[in-house]
């Protein structure tokens, strides 16, 4: 996977989605949260159409979901923290984003 900051117009990704889309189970929906800038980025529509994939693109809406896995976590025992690269203190975040890092969590007080 590359970093955050190596962009994903790179061929290697832009064949991963392909290859993402290719393999999915008929009647997916493959969720791209990244973006493919560069010409060029194909997309297989016949082998979607054939097998009834759904390819969303934007930004994951992550509040949705998150009192369905805080629930996850609090039932499993889940180590979420092992996934987290870096922490931060919420004053440090431009520091903190200037890392190459894979998942960064920042810390604040609670906004009252």
């Amino acid at each position: 996977m590359p970093s955050p900051r190596s962009g994903s117009a790179r061929p290697a990704v832009r064949g991963s989605l392909r290859a993402g889309l290719r393999a999915a189970a008929p009647g997916a929906i493959c969720t791209a949260v990244g973006y493919y800038l560069a010409a060029g980025t194909r997309v297989p529509l016949m082998h979607m159409y054939a097998t009834d994939v759904t390819l969303r693109l934007g930004v994951s809406h992550a509040r949705a979901l998150l009192p369905e896995l805080l629930e996850f976590v609090r039932r499993t025992g889940f180590p979420a923290e092992r996934v987290t690269t870096v922490t931060a203190d919420w004053d440090d975040a431009p520091d903190a984003y200037a890392i190459r890092t894979t998942k960064l969590v920042l810390r604040r007080d609670p906004v009252s």
